[in-house]
């Protein structure tokens, strides 16, 4: 049993799949290869829309897609992908946790990250409620715009930290970045990130081929096992 702990799946609120057709059939190739547990984190910017109008669509959007889910036999737990910015901390951000688990996805700007946003990030983090522990989505995504040194020292904040399956492709420029994470056990988690299924579409298939591979099975089945644990609601 697999577990996606990222993904834009819900149908018709961000820029992942625009209609529960499409829906359907992302869910479809996920349970062909063995997900059986998923997160749906639709995108949240608090400076496009209220956190009100967000949970109002997202409820929306759930009254669709949990029907079909259930009779694929996958489980679901709603969350979102929250953007960083500052003005998160005037809001709840524990209607934003994945279900009941506390476990928050965060991602980053896609900006340089200086010493300056640095400090202010983990400012942040260290303000949180106990009770909320972020997940930082897709590490090695920031690379497009950041040096490996700068990553590193936004990870030295107590989270968790979710790379995307399909940068474990053949030939992709942050797959080395992303072995070594995972051999020095400074990643925990994986997630498809799918938005549609072309392009985008559901590949834990690779992430479990290229880590199998590359590292041990053993590495792939521990990253699935600390999913699990986070879908509970437990620590990793």
């Amino acid at each position: 049993m697999l577990v996606d702990t990222h993904c834009h799946i819900l149908p018709g609120i961000d820029d992942g799949s625009p209609d529960i057709a499409t829906s359907t059939k992302m869910l479809e190739m996920e349970r062909k290869q063995g997900v059986e547990k998923i997160m749906l984190t639709p995108h949240f910017y608090l400076s496009h829309e209220s956190l009100d109008k967000f949970l109002d669509k997202r409820a929306r959007a759930i009254e669709k897609f949990a029907p079909v889910a259930d009779q694929l036999g996958i489980e679901a737990k709603y969350g979102a992908e929250v953007l960083y910015t500052k003005s998160l901390a005037d809001i709840d951000l524990s209607k934003l946790c994945i279900g009941d688990t506390g476990y928050m996805l965060i991602e980053l700007p896609y900006q340089r990250l200086t010493s300056g946003f640095i400090n202010e990030f983990r400012s942040f983090a260290g303000g949180l409620s106990p009770d909320i522990r972020l997940i930082l989505a897709h590490a090695e995504r920031y690379l497009n715009y950041t040096d490996e040194d700068s990553i590193y020292e936004i990870m030295n904040t107590d989270m968790l930290v979710q790379l995307n399956c399909g940068d474990f492709k053949m030939f992709s420029k942050h797959s080395g970045f992303m072995y070594d994470l995972l051999r020095h056990d400074l990643a925990h988690l994986l997630g498809t990130d799918a938005h549609n299924t072309s392009s985008r579409p559901p590949d834990m298939n690779i992430a479990e081929k290229a880590i199998s591979k590359k590292i041990s099975p053993r590495c792939f089945q521990k990253l699935n096992h600390n999913a699990e644990k986070v879908f509970d609601g437990r620590a990793v």
